[in-house]
Formats: C-alpha cells, sequence, structure tokens
C-alpha cells in the first residue's frame, strides 16, 4: 500500500539531511583533513551499504540474490563513479568547506541539477533549450552575488574566495558521475552500484588520507561532535538520503521529487546560521535566490522520467 504524505515527508527529512551535510561537513574538517573526513563518511557508507544488499539478499529481494558486476566495462564503470562522486566530489566539496562558510556551499552546490541536465545533454546530443541557458546565466550571476558577498569591486579585483571557487567543481562532479552513472544502471540496480561506486570511493580515498597524516592519530583526535559530523555525512547524507530519495523518485516521479531538492539550499543557510553562527546578510539571500530560481528554470524543461533508469540522488547536492 502506498502512503504519498509519507513518502512526502521522507523527501522534506532527505533535503534536511543534504541541507545539513554541509554544517557537519564544515565542522568536520575544523577537526580532521578533507580526504581523511572523506574516508570515514564513505568507509562507514560503504558497510551499511553492502549489509543492506546482503539483508535483501536474505529475504529473497531480489530473487536469485545479491546483483554484482560483470565483466570489464562495468567494473570500469563502477571505477569511474567511485572516482568522480565519491573522491573528487569530496575533494572540493570537503576542501571547499575548510575555506569558506557552510551557506555558501550549500548556496554553491545547489547548481547540481542544472549543470546535470545541461551536461547530460551535451553528452547525448540533444539540442539545448533557451530555457536552460537561462537558467544557467541566473544560476551563474547568483554565484557571483554569492562569491563575492555582493560587492563587484571583489569580482574585479580577482579576488573570491577560494573555498568558494573550489565548491564550483563539486556540482560539476556530480554532473560528471550522473551521467555515467545513468550508463551503469542499464544493467545494475541502484543500491549495488551505489554500494560499489563507495566502496572505490573508499579505495581512493585512503592513500589520500594517509598522505594527510597519521590516520590513527587524526582519528583518536576527534571529538564527540567531530564523529557526530562524519555519522551524519555517512549514515543520514549518504545512506539515508540515496534510499529515501530513490523511494520518493518511484513513488511521485523524477520531476515531482526533484522539486524538494530546492529546499536543500533552505535548509543548508538556515543550519549554517543556527548551528554554526553563520551571518546570513542580503547579499547571501539575494545570490541565493537567483541560484534556486536559475536552477528553477533551467531545470523546468526537463520531462518526466519513467522511475527505475535515473540515478538516485541525481539532482543530490551533496
Amino acid at each position: 500500500m502506498r502512503h504519498p504524505g509519507i513518502t512526502v515527508l521522507k523527501l522534506v527529512a532527505t533535503a534536511f539531511f543534504w541541507g545539513g551535510t554541509f554544517v557537519a561537513g564544515k565542522w568536520a574538517v575544523r577537526e580532521a583533513p578533507p580526504f581523511t573526513v572523506a574516508l570515514l563518511r564513505f568507509a562507514t557508507a560503504t558497510a551499511v551499504l553492502f549489509a543492506m544488499i546482503a539483508w535483501d539478499a536474505g529475504r529473497g529481494s531480489p530473487p536469485g540474490g545479491a546483483p554484482a558486476p560483470k565483466g570489464v566495462k562495468q567494473w570500469a564503470g563502477l571505477f569511474t563513479l567511485g572516482l568522480t562522486g565519491m573522491f573528487l566530489y569530496n575533494f572540493f566539496f570537503l576542501k571547499g568547506l575548510s575555506l569558506t562558510t557552510a551557506a555558501n556551499g550549500s548556496l554553491i552546490v545547489s547548481l547540481n541539477p542544472l549543470l546535470t541536465a545541461l551536461l547530460s545533454a551535451a553528452l547525448l546530443k540533444e539540442r539545448i533549450r533557451p530555457i536552460r541557458w537561462a537558467g544557467l546565466l541566473l544560476a551563474l550571476a547568483g554565484v557571483g552575488v554569492v562569491v563575492t558577498n555582493g560587492s563587484f569591486e571583489a569580482l574585479g579585483s580577482g579576488s573570491p574566495n577560494a573555498g568558494d571557487l573550489l565548491l564550483l567543481g563539486a556540482p560539476l562532479m556530480w554532473a560528471i558521475y550522473t551521467v555515467i552513472g545513468k550508463k551503469v544502471l542499464a544493467h545494475l540496480p541502484p543500491l549495488p552500484a551505489t554500494a560499489y561506486a563507495a566502496l572505490f570511493g573508499t579505495l581512493l580515498l585512503f592513500p589520500a588520507a594517509v598522505l594527510e597524516g597519521p590516520l590513527s592519530r587524526t582519528v583518536s583526535a576527534l571529538t564527540p561532535w567531530g564523529w557526530l559530523s562524519v555519522l551524519q555525512l555517512a549514515l543520514l547524507g549518504t545512506v539515508a538520503g540515496f534510499v529515501w530519495w530513490y523511494e520518493g523518485v518511484a513513488e511521485l516521479g523524477a520531476s515531482r521529487a526533484a522539486v524538494f531538492v530546492y529546499l536543500v539550499p533552505l535548509f543548508g543557510v538556515l543550519l549554517a546560521s543556527l548551528v554554526l553562527s553563520e551571518a546570513v546578510g542580503p547579499a547571501k539571500i539575494a545570490g541565493g535566490i537567483l541560484i534556486v530560481g536559475g536552477v528553477y528554470i533551467g531545470t523546468l524543461a526537463e520531462r518526466e522520467k519513467a522511475p527505475g533508469r535515473g540515478l538516485p540522488g541525481a539532482g543530490k547536492p551533496t
């Protein structure tokens, strides 16, 4: 039996979890280097995702046992997902947050669905409609306002915040991850695809984290708040967010579920203000309106897609 009201609540909670990842990420990188935080995040998430696969297989769902990748092409695709969506995305995401505010991060990374739509259209040789270009220009204008804090002098002097510029790499990596993921999901269901991608991401993050310093010393130095931040990133932002988002797409359809993505920067800014006491000035509010408005306009032309073939979290901001 379907319960649309519960599905809506789960999607709102997912947007809240994703908005919270910016606060959790900002807090975590205060206590540990970016690659170490990312490693702890995805090592935890990978373990939980594979436990979920084993649980489903034990209940006989899907029939025939847990699906696994086959052939070099599928393994290569999953490795690429781990490289782009877990390793590179989290470098830009966490390194950027270490140099700027969580509120700025939540606004800038909300470009995800628009860049994904544009990249998908470009690589699949689809015609890019003028409304998408208009949305992109409007959203980029909003990013400019957020990055420069509304000061044209900062833009002219070429001195915007380095963290804000790094964060621009996060939605680009997620767009690449999503486009590649569409091909991978033609042969593998979403849950195992995400689990194997997270596993590859963990393996790639391990040597990078080791180069940042002794892992045992860094991990033992984490405070309870640091661990809570890592668990939020892993369990709520990654595992619960993935599962509930995909349930929402399956229940309501991709375009209706995508509306909830626009709540993410709102939750991100509010939580950054409440938890981290970050100031929310007129420039940030104006820039946020331009970004969210641009993303909405730019993705307005997207037609409803059949559920089950798109990558879960395709429009996901983090």
